[in-house]
């Protein structure tokens, strides 16, 4: 299937001279680019185009990222071929939507199964470039060690999240390379994992913060997710007792609550922001961080990891007795599709009215507080 759409996409660069723009910003743009950055074909990329308000940031990897409207009011459309990666919003109705705003040169690169294909292969390139085997069933990255998500028998949701993620929550934390990063890893020079740390992994999805946290040699992670899958039951055997694993959701109530499920990649599953993906549905069970960890009878917390698509802060809002209590390092990834800056405002107050002497800074798109102990 990616061979496929290269061998269009060399055609159409052959009997044309038009500069190729990648529509949308997301993980399958962003595949898109970084794999066609390792083919021998000199691609004509010149930059990524998002709808008004839902750019997340200036440029990619030395590409500039345009809102339609700056874009369309500078450029002429038909100097260009437009590859469509948005897969938020139904395919069909967004080409017309396209079409009415003058651009018609548009190709689709937004199908999942494609994406996997090219993410691996890149993935497996850089891996065997850097001497690390991905043929074991442990994958082993320095002290990290993880369910290899490279073996023909997992899953494709579970394969999909691994290689969306490990740009920004392996390969720097444990190779020091941030050339891919794009999100950041959940940790900065005063936010990070401890030996002896007891440990929150709020939306551990297929186990990748739990796992860095072992790494870390934390005293024990509770790992806590609403949505099972295959890679937390692999953590759960690899990692024995110091990894607790809970099927909850986190907000700031108890009781149940429906998720929305993406088949193709469990890191987009979110109760609050629904879009095009999200095809299934499930009921799961919700609780607070401080009724989790009374229930659980946790006596001390050092470091909490949220992952926050919620415009109302509702699970950090949950947690107020336990940030009170026991003042923890927390990293937060304050993701939403627009409007982010207003997410983190509300989530610097909400920490602050908590505990005043909480240090609040950002490294990438990740938020980090922490009481200075100097």
């Amino acid at each position: 299937m990616g061979k496929l759409f290269l061998h269009e996409l060399n055609r159409m660069q052959r009997i044309s001279d038009k500069k190729f723009i990648i529509v949308g910003e997301g993980k399958i743009g962003k595949i898109l680019n970084d794999f066609l950055a390792l083919d021998e074909n000199d691609y004509r990329i010149e930059a990524f185009l998002v709808d008004d308000g839902f750019r997340k940031q200036k440029s990619y990897r030395n590409l500039p990222v345009y809102e339609m409207t700056e874009f369309l009011q500078k450029e002429n459309t038909e100097d260009y071929i437009f590859l469509n990666t948005v897969t938020s919003r139904d395919s069909g109705n967004y080409k017309e939507e396209l079409v009415r705003k003058g651009i018609k040169n548009i190709l689709d690169f937004n199908d999942a199964d494609m994406a996997l294909e090219m993410a691996s292969e890149y993935w497996l390139k850089y891996f065997e470039s850097k001497d690390i085997e991905t043929s074991d069933e442990i994958l082993k990255i320095g002290k990290f060690t993880f369910p290899n998500p490279f073996l023909d028998t997992v899953a494709k949701d579970v394969r999909y999240a691994f290689l969306t993620d490990v740009k920004d929550l392996v390969i720097p934390v444990w190779m020091g390379d941030y050339g891919s990063c794009e999100e950041g890893p959940y940790e900065t020079e005063h936010v990070r994992i401890d030996s002896g740390d007891v440990v929150l992994d709020c939306g551990a999805n297929i186990g990748i913060s739990t796992a860095n946290a072992i790494a870390r040699n934390c005293e024990k992670v509770y790992s806590i997710e609403p949505v099972l899958n295959d890679s937390l039951l692999k953590c759960q055997k690899l990692f024995g007792e110091r990894m607790s694993l809970h099927l909850l959701a986190l907000s700031n109530y108890k009781g149940t609550a429906d998720i929305y499920i993406n088949p193709d990649a469990s890191n987009d599953n979110s109760i609050y922001y629904i879009q095009n993906t999200l095809k299934e549905r499930k009921t799961v069970d919700i609780t607070t961080i401080d009724d989790f960890c009374r229930d659980e009878k946790i006596g001390k917390v050092d470091y909490i990891k949220l992952y926050i698509d919620d415009p109302e802060c509702r699970m950090l809002l949950g947690a107020k007795e336990t940030i009170i209590q026991h003042s923890p390092k927390i990293a937060i990834f304050p993701s939403l599709p627009h409007n982010v800056n207003a997410l983190k405002q509300k989530l610097e107050s909400i920490i602050e009215s908590f505990n005043a002497d909480y240090i609040v800074r950002y490294a990438w798109n990740k938020m980090f507080a922490y009481i200075s102990t100097v």
